[in-house]
């Protein structure tokens, strides 16, 4: 990747002019809801610096728990980041609610990036 390392593992990032991130969002597959699960993923791919905030909201409510995100190392190619963030909720949990909303803000945006699916549109 795009690190210069010296000595014991200090690292170096390369700069780049700031990069707005683009964002897609994926429901649970109908086979892991068969088998009781229901996983989200919110993919945030090509942005620059790598602070972002990602938000879920589950029926208009933000949720904390169960969210996890993985940040990549920097692109070798255009020295951006990206980030996949999952919600894990049961199959039920899934199928009491409607819409599932991930929400992203970062410095390049002047309004938050938000991208919904609905149960009902699946």
């Amino acid at each position: 990747m795009l690190w210069i390392t010296f000595g014991q593992g200090t690292r170096l990032e390369m700069k780049r002019d700031v990069a707005k991130p683009t964002v897609s969002i994926f429901p649970p597959s109908s086979e892991q809801l068969a088998t009781g699960g229901a996983t989200l993923v919110c993919f945030v791919n090509s942005f620059y610096p790598k602070d972002i905030n990602v938000k879920w909201k589950v029926d208009g409510t933000e949720r904390t728990s169960n969210v996890q995100n993985s940040l990549t190392e920097q692109d070798s190619q255009d020295s951006t980041y990206s980030l996949s963030s999952t919600l894990s909720l049961t199959s039920s949990e899934y199928n009491s609610h409607n819409e599932f909303t991930c929400e992203v803000n970062h410095q390049s945006l002047s309004s938050a990036i938000v991208k919904s699916v609905s149960r009902n549109e699946c």
